[in-house]
């Protein structure tokens, strides 16, 4: 991907996207804040309007107390005058006016019936009724003495609602009830709430007794009965008095209150965007505003990043052509710029890598097989003696015929070691060899050293270097187990995985003092020079080693080494099977 189109890309990334949806996210903020503000609002006005309710059903229900507390209408409802005349003056001088003053002085009652128990007396109409004459349910007829309670009544596709307060009346003594008071109140009591829900064409309303059962709507905005049902189920469910949730596609403003003196519950639905449509409107033409701006600014930014970076372009393309057998100069236009100046390094550059390359790689190749020669020239010296002087002292301390075998062992080591002028074996000839030499050392050392091949990969076929293990060995045996009287144990572990075979050498010996072991490490790692190991104590071989295997295996090969002094060393050999099969 160029320059230029990582730069547009970056700019809608970094500066379009986020802008836009900062401002939709800010946009949302405030369009929110304005709806809580509104159901909040709401809510306060509903909240004094029921507040006036409450105080208004405590006046309609204290007209209770006026009967109650009335021994005229007492002695009426028992049954205590003797004659038709004490009766009717009875009633109409104390009775009746007391019905029009409470009818006088309070506007929400709309009419008050006293349902009689005892039915020996007269009866005055419409203020007084026989009990059989009650409508209103048997279960209210028997309300518990001085109880009284709300009903509601009313047809569900009638929005107005027929409010009665009923409530006992006792005798004297409150031994028995006498009577039930009913006052039918006026739909004035509750208008005020519908005047302040503020209905509009896009809402409905919800009014539904103790029980959950809806006894009167308006409904605006038509549902069916399972949409309807999940509305009111959620209304009651939820802790919060107002909620948004979607119906039909559009968002809507559930709000719920409860008069607690009606025992009523209303629930209100209103659609949030009929409530806020000029803000809706203002936010489409926002952001198109801001999106015209900012895409007419990415055309512009653009084109101006366009003009800047075309050379780099130009440059980028040529160095694309760049691999490390092809070194070409870049032939384009180049100006006194920082852009020019780039160029002209980089020919510069290109000059020095193309005179460079092969002098460094012929140097390495020379270097890696002057090493390999005189690590050649170290082992060859050095067995020979060790071996004839094993076999020397044999041969004078007895006549023993493991002579003869230690012969016949470095018989097989010189035909392995003088095999031609070939650089490359299979590593299952390099361990047989390796077996060779430490079938004459265990001679030599006797029961001190135990040794144990385990082999878990396919060798036989496996190209390597020749004495990739014999220095690796060697150096275990003459300075980590020939310098200890204990017996110590050798082992050698092959395996391998999909990239790269392993070589395990592990002894049980001396191990390598600190300061040493570091110097190797750091050798091996390509942190120090190896001058830092002429100084004896070993790790020369394994250095030669390493580089012949970093050489022949390439990247990802080479050797490490871990010790602890006393306890013994490992050597592990790490080969890439890509370079070498």
């Amino acid at each position: 991907m160029s320059i230029v189109k990582k730069m547009a890309i970056g700019y809608i990334v970094i500066i379009f996207v986020p802008i836009i949806s900062f401002g939709l996210f800010l946009y949302n903020q405030n369009y929110n804040s304005f709806l809580e503000e509104y159901a909040q609002g709401r809510q306060k006005i509903v909240n004094q309007v029921l507040n006036n309710i409450s105080i208004s059903t405590v006046q309609i229900e204290s007209a209770y107390q006026l009967f109650q507390n009335n021994s005229n209408t007492i002695a009426y409802l028992s049954g205590n005058y003797r004659t038709d005349f004490e009766q009717v003056s009875n009633f109409l001088t104390y009775i009746r006016p007391l019905f029009s003053y409470i009818l006088s002085s309070n506007r929400m009652i709309d009419g008050m019936t006293i349902y009689m128990e005892q039915q020996n007396g007269m009866i005055f109409r419409p203020e007084m009724a026989r009990m059989d004459e009650f409508k209103l349910g048997e279960g209210i007829r028997k309300l518990p003495l001085g109880v009284g309670k709300w009903v509601t009544f009313s047809n569900v596709s009638d929005p107005n609602i027929d409010l009665h307060y009923v409530h006992k009346i006792g005798n004297r003594n409150f031994e028995q009830d006498i009577g039930l008071l009913d006052i039918k109140v006026t739909s004035k009591l509750i208008k005020p709430l519908f005047e302040s829900l503020n209905l509009n064409s896009k809402s409905n309303l919800y009014v539904l007794d103790q029980d959950h059962q809806v006894i009167s709507r308006i409904e605006k905005i038509p549902l069916n009965k399972v949409s309807e049902k999940a509305i009111l189920d959620d209304a009651f469910q939820t802790n919060m008095k107002y909620f948004y949730q979607t119906v039909g596609g559009n968002k809507m403003l559930i709000e719920s209150f409860y008069a607690d003196s009606l025992k009523l519950h209303f629930v209100m639905m209103e659609q949030v965007d009929d409530v806020f449509s000029g803000i809706k409107k203002n936010k489409y033409v926002l952001v198109m505003i801001v999106t015209i701006l900012l895409l007419t600014l990415s055309g512009m930014y653009y084109l101006i990043a366009s003009s800047i970076t075309k050379r780099i372009l130009k440059l980028s393309k040529h160095m694309r052509r760049v691999d490390e057998n092809h070194f070409p100069l870049y032939v384009g236009e180049i100006n006194k710029d920082e852009v020019g100046h780039l160029t002209s390094s980089y020919n510069a550059m290109i000059r020095r890598m193309d005179e460079l390359v092969n002098t460094v790689h012929r140097s390495e190749m020379l270097r890696k097989e002057s090493a390999y020669q005189m690590m050649q020239a170290q082992i060859k010296p050095h067995f020979l003696y060790n071996t004839l002087e094993s076999i020397r002292m044999i041969a004078e301390a007895n006549d023993d015929p493991e002579a003869a075998e230690m012969s016949y062992t470095l018989g097989k080591l010189f035909r392995y070691s003088l095999s031609g002028s070939k650089s490359e074996t299979t590593l299952k000839e390099e361990v047989e060899n390796v077996k060779d030499y430490i079938k004459i050392q265990q001679i030599r050392l006797g029961d001190r050293l135990q040794v144990s091949f385990m082999i878990d990969a396919a060798i036989d076929h496996f190209i390597c270097p020749h004495y990739i293990l014999q220095p690796i060995i060697e150096n275990s045996i003459v300075h980590g187990i020939a310098t200890v009287r204990k017996q110590v144990a050798l082992t050698i572990r092959i395996w391998e995985d999909a990239a790269f075979m392993f070589i395990s050498v592990s002894d049980t010996g001396a191990g390598i003092v600190e300061d040493r072991l570091a110097r190797v490490q750091g050798v091996l790692n390509g942190k120090m020079d190896a001058s830092h190991l002429q100084s004896g104590g070993g790790g020369l071989g394994i250095v030669n080693v390493s580089e012949r295997i970093k050489m022949f295996f390439g990247e990802g090969s080479g050797t490490q080494i871990k010790s602890k002094l006393n306890e013994g060393t490992t050597c592990l050999l790490k080969l890439g099977k890509g370079a070498a099969q």
